[in-house]
C-alpha cells in the first residue's frame, strides 16, 4: 500500500533532498568554477571562495591537455574500466545464479563469506598485494591491475546480481527447462536478457569505481605512461612551477566528464530496460 504524505511532510522531504543535493554538488561546482579562473584570481585571497570567476577562461584546460597528457591517462582509464566491467560481470553471473537458484549446504555461510570480502578495504591489503605482485612480476601491468579491480568489485556485484536474479520468476526457468535448455543455457538465454536493468546498474557502479580508483594504481603502477586518470591528475601538480590550483581543477573536470557521460547514457538505458518487462503477453 502506498504511503500518503501530508503537505508538511512533503515540504521537509523536499528540503532534505535539496540539502543533500547541495552537499554533493557544491564541491563539483566549486571545482568547475576554479578551473575557469585565472592565476590572479586564484592568488586573490579576498575573492578565493567566490564561485563565479570574474574573467572565465578555457586556457587552463588547454595547458593541462598539453602539459599533462590527459589524453593518455583517459585512454588508460578507459581500458581499465572496460576490462573491469566485462571481467566482473563474467565472474559474477555464474556465482550469482548459483546463489539465487541453487540449493546446497552452507549456502548462507558462502554468502556471508562473499559479504566479508566486500568489507575489506583496498588500503588495508595494498602493501600485501604489492609484495605478491612483485613476486609474480605483475607490477606495472594492465592485467595485474585489472585483476585487482575485478576482485574488489566482484563481491558487491555478486550480491547485486543475486538480488536481480531473485526477482526474476522461476517460471521462466521451468519453461526453459521444458524446452530443453540446460542450466547454463537458461542463464545465458533467459536470465541474463531479463536482468538487463540490473546489469546496467552493476556496470555503472563498477565503471565509476574503477574510474575513480586511486590507491591500488598508485601502489602498483610506477610507469607514468600506464597511469590512469585518477593518478594522472596527481601528476599535474608537479608539472607546474607556479600556482597549480586552477590547473588541477581543470584536470579534475576533464577526468570527471567521461564518468558523467557514462552515467547519463546508462541511466537512460536502465529506464528503457525497466519499461520493457520480462514477460510479454
Amino acid at each position: 500500500m502506498d504511503r500518503h504524505y501530508s503537505p508538511t511532510q512533503k515540504v521537509f522531504i523536499y528540503i532534505f533532498y535539496v540539502i543533500l543535493l547541495v552537499f554533493f554538488l557544491l564541491p563539483v561546482v566549486y571545482i568547475f568554477a576554479m578551473s575557469l579562473k585565472t592565476e590572479a584570481e586564484v592568488l586573490d585571497k579576498v575573492h578565493l571562495f567566490n564561485f563565479y570567476p570574474k574573467r572565465p577562461t578555457l586556457e587552463n584546460f588547454g595547458r593541462v591537455i598539453k602539459n599533462v597528457r590527459m589524453d593518455m591517462y583517459l585512454a588508460n582509464s578507459a581500458k581499465l574500466v572496460i576490462t573491469t566491467s566485462i571481467g566482473v560481470l563474467l565472474a559474477a553471473f555464474p556465482s550469482a545464479f548459483a546463489l539465487s537458484r541453487g540449493n546446497f549446504k552452507r549456502k548462507e555461510l558462502v554468502m556471508m563469506g562473499v559479504l566479508f570480502f566486500q568489507m575489506i578495504s583496498p588500503i588495508i591489503i595494498s602493501i600485501s598485494i604489492y609484495w605478491y605482485y612483485s613476486k609474480l612480476h605483475l607490477l606495472n601491468t594492465y592485467s595485474g591491475l585489472a585483476l585487482i579491480y575485478i576482485a574488489i568489485h566482484l563481491p558487491f556485484t555478486t550480491f547485486l546480481m543475486k538480488g536481480v536474479f531473485d526477482a526474476i520468476p522461476r517460471d521462466l526457468d521451468e519453461a526453459a527447462h521444458i524446452d530443453g535448455c540446460s542450466r547454463f543455457a537458461t542463464l545465458l538465454k533467459v536470465i541474463i536478457p531479463t536482468a538487463v536493468p540490473g546489469i546496467a546498474s552493476a556496470t555503472i557502479f563498477n565503471s565509476i569505481n574503477a574510474w575513480s580508483q586511486f590507491i591500488i594504481p598508485f601502489f602498483l603502477i610506477s610507469d607514468n605512461k600506464l597511469y590512469p586518470v585518477s593518478v594522472g591528475i596527481l601528476q599535474a601538480q608537479g608539472s607546474y612551477q607556479d600556482v597549480s590550483t586552477h590547473y588541477l581543477a581543470a584536470a579534475s573536470v576533464i577526468g570527471l566528464f567521461p564518468a558523467v557521460l557514462l552515467v547519463l547514457f546508462l541511466q537512460k538505458f536502465i529506464i528503457r530496460a525497466l519499461t520493457a518487462g520480462a514477460v510479454k503477453g
